[in-house]
């Protein structure tokens, strides 16, 4: 027994060593795969991050970013590359958007602008404008000294009168006559007018009779027939006042832009 036991001590220092020289190797085998291992995500990392994966041009076409046969392509360049054509098509379909607004705005003003002009000439507006002749005219003639040798029923007449011949330029000339403009044919041109009118409705009319049936025609009465005489003679005194005021409203009254 005292022999065996040195033995047995040498026997387990050689296996110790076996043992020892073992694991010392296989840990270098295992450092060796986790270097390898470390270097393959870096290179991965470079894929997703680095420059060789970004276009050359900012304004690339999808020509350039077209997936190519790589069999070596790794997934997560597939991904970028992907990703990269999707930009391109989303920016080109923002610009086809954006021309496409454009031209809907175009469209959308000129109906404003149709609708502006109709409106303009609607009924409504006109007969608004109208109105509004008729009060200014009808207020100088009752202020005026020239005018007082006319009744007042005279000057209703003459004021509407002058809102009818006003009704007549902006409709023979499709005009956008402004607020001001109004004003000034108000003021300046259609005043001469209504003493035109005021002085051939006398010529005109040969009796109570007549000068009523006047009154109601240039009061808009449609349905009024007149006798063929007094429309003659009220054609051959009004149409004289109507050319001169028409001329020099074409002079001096300029279209609105």
């Amino acid at each position: 027994m005292a022999k065996k036991k040195p033995l047995i001590i040498v026997v387990a220092v050689v296996v110790v060593a076996l043992l020892g020289g073992g694991g010392y190797f296989a840990y270098l085998k295992l450092q060796a795969q986790t270097d390898k291992n470390v270097k393959s995500l870096e290179s991965a990392g470079d894929v997703l991050v680095g420059d060789a994966y970004k276009p050359k041009d900012e304004k690339a076409t999808e020509e350039e970013l077209a997936p190519t046969i790589d069999t070596k392509v790794i997934p997560s360049r597939k991904v970028v590359r992907s990703l990269q054509r999707e930009n391109v098509k989303l920016s080109i379909e923002i610009i086809k958007l954006n021309e496409r607004i454009e031209n809907l705005n175009a469209e959308i003003n000129k109906l404003e602008e149709y609708k502006s002009t109709n409106e303009r000439f609607a009924p409504k507006r006109i007969q608004d404008e109208m109105a509004d002749i008729e009060r200014q005219v009808k207020a100088f003639l009752l202020e005026s000294e020239d005018a007082e040798r006319f009744s007042t029923a005279h000057i209703e007449i003459m004021a509407a009168a002058s809102a009818l011949e006003y009704k007549v330029y902006i409709n023979r000339n499709r005009l956008m006559v402004t607020k001001t403009q109004r004003a000034k044919i108000a003021a300046e041109y259609l005043p001469g007018y209504a003493f035109c009118v005021g002085d051939g409705i006398e010529l005109a009319a040969n009796n109570r009779k007549e000068f009523n049936l006047l009154a109601g025609k240039f009061r808009g009465a449609t349905t009024i027939a007149l006798p063929e005489r007094l429309k003659k003679d009220l054609e051959s005194v009004i149409t004289p006042c109507q050319n001169t005021l028409r001329a020099q409203l074409d002079k001096n009254i300029p279209e609105s832009p």
